[in-house]
């Protein structure tokens, strides 16, 4: 006769040896982003209600094994990771900041505290050497620095079966916000007439070489992510047309 005291103990054996990653690790991610972002702006106050549940989240991202996860698992985790780990930072000193930048820079991006599958990283280290590498610019409009100016923090977490379209979801809604991703017109200067002009995130300025490869500069991508109006108004000016900086409202994404 069989016993089922040791087929129990070896089916919960097998599911001990199970990856985070391949348990579904970010559906606690998922419900929390669900029930406090919207619109682009954060209940950090409500996330701080529910701080359990967001560590039990960054304590599964710590026991993670990333070696095993695909290129797109492995994107979509680093993006979630950022959020995440985003959010604990915030709420880490909320409610007495008005600014993710009233945190030190070195407690802020440059703060190693962060475990993950097992090894400490920084924010910086995992947009810079662990995301960019990567080589999709769209990155840039999913990571999210808990400030006005930066991308929406959507309300879900990225999926490796779900990220092409999200990332271009993200991105595209980015440029179509006049308020922090793009304005375009024809500007007048100080001496001369008016010049076709394309305001955008500083963003498309400090990474600038993401956006520019293969023989493509900065215009090409606006070019296939701005809203059609613009895209339109780009490829009538493209000889003549200035790229200008947006304002960077470092303000906090709060609710």
């Amino acid at each position: 006769m069989i016993d089922r005291t040791l087929i129990l103990a070896a089916a919960l054996a097998l599911l001990a040896s199970v990856s985070p990653a391949a348990a579904e690790i970010h559906d606690s991610f998922d419900e929390l982003l669900a029930k406090h972002v919207a619109n682009g702006s954060v209940d950090y106050a409500g996330f701080q209600k529910d701080e359990a549940a967001l560590d039990s989240y960054l304590a599964a991202l710590g026991k993670s094994d990333i070696a095993k996860m695909t290129a797109d698992e492995k994107m979509a985790f680093w993006i979630n990771a950022y959020n995440a780990f985003t959010i604990k930072l915030i709420l880490n000193h909320y409610p007495g900041i008005e600014s993710i930048k009233d945190i030190p820079r070195g407690d802020r991006w440059n703060w190693e505290g962060w475990v993950v599958s097992g090894e400490k990283q920084s924010l910086d280290a995992i947009e810079h050497e662990l995301l960019r590498p990567l080589g999709d610019p769209r990155i840039h409009f999913a990571i999210n620095c808990a400030s006005f100016s930066c991308p929406d923090l959507i309300a879900e977490a990225y999926r490796a079966e779900t990220l092409d379209e999200q990332l271009d979801r993200v991105t595209r809604a980015f440029f179509a916000n006049e308020e922090k991703g793009l304005r375009y017109g024809m500007k007048s200067g100080f001496l001369s007439g008016e010049s076709p002009t394309v305001q955008v995130s500083e963003i498309l300025f400090w990474f600038r070489e993401d956006f520019e490869s293969d023989g493509r500069d900065r215009v090409d991508f606006l070019l296939h992510y701005a809203p059609k109006e613009a895209q339109t108004f780009m490829a009538e000016h493209r000889g003549d047309l200035k790229l200008k900086k947006l304002d960077y409202d470092w303000s906090l994404n709060d609710k």
